[in-house]
């Protein structure tokens, strides 16, 4: 399978890149009088309530007071982006690198408006005066990796991405961003073993486990040398012919205690999904089951399968009269294992 590169444009990235914007933003670099305090702390405010305009009202007065305050013009540009004026924005960004062309997370500001205007190569400038002045920054290293990703050059966007987990080796958007880009370069087991890196660090996040649900689990011949240790498969009772009359589909299963191979329609990491997948199966006509199985580094399948069959062949026929009749796909898989 493979996936567009698209997480680098998505919503969590672009969290990640607001996040560090604010971060710096809300700092202050300089000495106020009363006056210009009270502005100053009045735009903050504004900017913390999601209060744009205002905060810009409050920012742009403080600057007609102070016309060289770096803050008033970092943070109005703060309020600019947040309005989606990024002209506006770079334009107070640039008066204040006028002002103080050495302070720090300045430059993160300015990438991160020109990426929002889709000029990669402006922003990937902007992250490498970042990266000079603060050097183990995580988030300059990752926000250019996102920039080089918009620009297909992968190689450069991994660089910048194990610069990124050499700094911050549990930071979750990396792990799923590196996955993107092997999937790019169609290198998905290495893709999988980043996303299963991913869920590692934070289980409760759901990207990667899509991801991963929509590589599957490693094929069958794959792990024939590294055998997994299945848990006890969830059985659910054969299904009875229903009062709608829906007879059951599957060529009869062997019946033999050494059978070996089964039906599989899908494999997810999310549990849910996977009894959705058995219930639609069921209405069907079809006994299904899900099987659980957990691999060494503690990523657990849900695994929905039908009939038990003897022989490989069996089982190929059984797969083939099962997508005629379900349009699903479906792979033979040895019993009780990927």
């Amino acid at each position: 399978m493979f996936i567009n590169p698209v997480f680098f444009r998505g919503t969590m990235a672009r969290k990640i890149v607001v996040s560090v914007l604010f971060f710096i933003c809300f700092m202050s670099v300089s000495v106020f009088g009363s006056t210009q305090q009270q502005l100053f702390e009045k735009g903050v405010q504004y900017l913390k309530q999601n209060q744009y305009a205002e905060a810009i009202e409050a920012f742009t007065e403080l600057i007609e007071i102070d016309p060289d305050n770096p803050d008033a013009y970092k943070n109005r540009g703060v309020a600019h982006m947040k309005m989606e004026q990024f002209d506006l924005a770079i334009k107070d960004f640039e008066k204040t690198r006028q002002i103080i062309p050495d302070l720090k997370g300045l430059y993160s500001n300015l990438g991160v408006a020109w990426y929002y205007k889709s000029d990669y190569k402006k922003a990937i400038e902007n992250y490498d005066m970042e990266i000079s002045l603060s050097p183990d920054s995580h988030y300059a290293y990752f926000n250019r990796a996102i920039c080089w990703a918009e620009l297909k050059e992968y190689d450069k966007s991994l660089n910048d991405i194990s610069k990124t987990l050499s700094l911050a080796p549990d930071f979750y958007l990396a792990h799923c961003l590196k996955g993107d880009l092997l999937l790019a370069r169609d290198e998905e087991d290495a893709a999988r073993k980043a996303y299963e890196k991913a869920v590692e660090v934070d289980p409760e996040q759901a990207y990667a486990k899509t991801q991963l649900e929509k590589i599957g689990p490693v094929p069958a011949q794959a792990l024939e040398k590294e055998p997994d240790k299945a848990e006890v498969p969830e059985e659910k009772a054969p299904q009875k012919t229903t009062a709608s009359g829906i007879q059951k589909k599957s060529p009869p299963p062997s019946k033999e205690k050494d059978a070996g191979y089964e039906i599989q329609a899908g494999a997810y990491q999310v549990k849910e999904n996977a009894e959705k997948k058995r219930n639609q199966l069921i209405r069907k006509g079809y006994d299904t089951r899900i099987l659980i199985l957990t691999r060494p580094n503690k990523i657990t399948w849900y695994l929905v399968r039908t009939g038990i069959y003897s022989d490989k062949k069996q089982a190929e026929q059984a797969k083939a009269q099962f997508i005629k009749n379900t349009g699903m796909d479906a792979f033979v898989r040895p019993r009780g294992r990927f």
